[in-house]
């Protein structure tokens, strides 16, 4: 440099922080290999204790144990980020067996009938359906709607951004706040579903909790499933329409007082312990009743009537000519002996915890009622 003012020196520091990591790509391997043995929750200390052990220690020529604040940028370089758990879509129970017969046997063959008269959104050259044909001349088309609810809570809020190191914490509400529930329909043919100056529509706003509106219910859903057909009726009439509900409990559910035999009694019901339906308790403007403990109330609704293989009534309880029987529900005894299943109502109730043997129909009254007895 004395005598050659262009031949600058050059400084070597920090030319040997070279990571092992990235001289040494069989060792990231195998710590990588070793992480994903522990599984979900790994640390960065166990990064320190596997290169601790003698073979490692022999295999990598460390003579002491490397700092965790080294292991924690060899978790970086391995592609490891310290943040939450990544969310995909629910399984829990998607292979039930009743689910899997339901979407197997009800579900596709439903989805089959009327896919060649939906119009598909998708399809490119080259796909096996590409073009799809479309409904027959006297067919129309056919368009799907699918429902879903989401619930907003007050005090939602994100939980990670960068943070500038002068910020100081701020107090924030506890717990996830009131929520806001809306339901709604949509389809890919027409958006969300409501009439075309958008003036009706069938998305529903609900706030749920026991002190507001209640709980979203079978015939919540029920009231607006009937405003989606009136909408769809009025304005889109020249179209079929499939309406598309997901397998929740709140969207399967008979009429309240429809043939079950589930609870029914063997016996005939004595006066004053009559035998119903117990329903959810409502008030004159038909939101659910809730007791001063805050569980709902109930009350009892008679069954509606089974029907002969010939089409006619038989009512579940006595008419008023059975003198002080009149109105007390028959039992599954009696029901059984009208029906001329003499030998069947002498059978018990139902077999222990109603785990009938493997296709039998006639092994207790219960069984009996589900196997055989009612056309409708």
């Amino acid at each position: 440099f004395l005598t050659d003012r262009e031949d600058l020196p050059f400084n070597t520091y920090g030319t040997w922080n070279e990571s092992v990591l990235d001289k040494d790509e069989e060792l990231a391997q195998e710590i990588h290999l070793h992480l994903q043995e522990i599984g979900k929750y790994v640390k960065a200390m166990d990064i320190v204790d596997f290169l601790d052990t003698p073979e490692m220690r022999k295999r990598t020529g460390l003579t002491k144990r490397i700092h965790v604040t080294t292991a924690q940028r060899w978790m970086k370089k391995l592609e490891y980020r310290w943040t939450k758990d990544p969310k995909g879509q629910f399984v829990d129970g998607h292979e039930r067996d009743d689910v899997v017969a339901y979407r197997q046997n009800i579900f596709l063959p439903a989805w089959a009938a009327i896919r060649e008269k939906t119009r598909c959104w998708s399809c490119s050259p080259g796909d096996e359906d590409y073009p799809r044909p479309g409904p027959l001349v006297h067919e129309r088309r056919t368009v799907v709607w699918f429902h879903d609810e989401s619930t907003f809570y007050a005090n939602d809020r994100r939980k990670t951004r960068w943070v500038h190191k002068s910020e100081t914490p701020v107090p924030y509400a506890k717990g996830e706040g009131p929520s806001q529930m809306v339901a709604d329909l949509v389809s890919a043919d027409h958006g969300w579903l409501r009439s075309p100056d958008g003036k009706e529509e069938a998305r529903v706003f609900f706030k749920a909790g026991k002190n507001r509106e209640g709980y979203f219910t079978n015939d919540d859903i029920l009231e607006q499933a009937g405003k989606s057909m009136d909408i769809l009726e009025k304005y889109y009439g020249d179209e079929d329409h499939v309406l598309v509900f997901d397998n929740a409990t709140t969207h399967l559910k008979r009429a309240d007082g429809a043939l079950s035999a589930t609870h029914m009694p063997k016996g005939t019901s004595k006066p004053g312990t009559n035998w119903g339906v117990e329903v959810n308790a409502r008030d004159e403007t038909g939101k659910p009743v809730y007791g001063v403990d805050g569980k709902l109330l109930k009350e009892k609704i008679r069954m509606g009537d089974a029907t002969f293989a010939d089409g006619s009534k038989q009512s579940l309880y006595f008419g008023e000519d059975a003198g002080p029987r009149a109105g007390l529900f028959k039992g599954m005894a009696v029901i059984l002996h009208e029906r001329g299943l003499v030998e069947e109502s002498k059978l018990r109730a139902q077999c222990k915890n109603f785990k009938c043997a493997k296709g039998a129909i006639s092994c207790c009254c219960r069984r009996v009622f589900i196997s055989k007895l009612w056309v409708a």
